[in-house]
């Protein structure tokens, strides 16, 4: 992509949102001007031309210990390569985790991403792993109203 002072725009950052939405900032190193786009993690990928990582998924990279990030680096880019992923999300590093295993339903993201900040991870995982013990390739509603009456004893009332 050019600026109109006829400078080319440079990657600045790649933000998760909401979702799978993603928000990619560029400037032009010339003139300053900032521009962003807003669009699916899995659509970002057309815009560029190697493997790049969400802000979000790095820093949860940077917090693995030393002797570990390595291993999860190069399995995580080698199941986007496998994939033709561009952008690594903290969803992509989870399911290259699950090597593939487990994907989630658009309704079970959307309650999940409703879920506190310090429970969801938690929550989680403990879905992924249930999944993966009963066979399942998806997590669905309905596993997480399960789920929900297992550990808490309460369930969404039915409409």
């Amino acid at each position: 992509m050019h600026c109109a002072c006829g400078s080319g725009f440079r990657y600045e950052t790649l933000e998760e949102w909401e979702e799978v939405q993603v928000f990619l900032r560029y400037f032009c190193e010339r003139c300053g001007l900032r521009l962003g786009i807003e669009t699916d993690h899995r659509n970002a990928g057309l815009l560029f031309d190697r493997l790049v990582w969400t802000d979000e998924a790095q820093h949860r990279l940077d917090r693995l210990p030393p002797y570990v990030e390595p291993l999860v680096r190069r399995e995580v880019e080698d199941y986007a390569d496998r994939k033709s992923i561009k952008v690594v999300s903290t969803d992509i590093m989870t399911e290259a985790r699950n090597h593939g295993m487990v994907s989630w339903h658009p309704d079970a993201k959307r309650r999940l991403s409703r879920i506190p900040g310090p429970v969801r991870a938690m929550a989680r995982v403990e879905l992924e792993r249930t999944a993966q013990d009963r066979g399942l390739s998806e997590v669905t509603v309905e596993l997480m109203e399960e789920i929900k009456t297992r550990y808490f004893g309460m369930a969404t009332p039915r409409s």
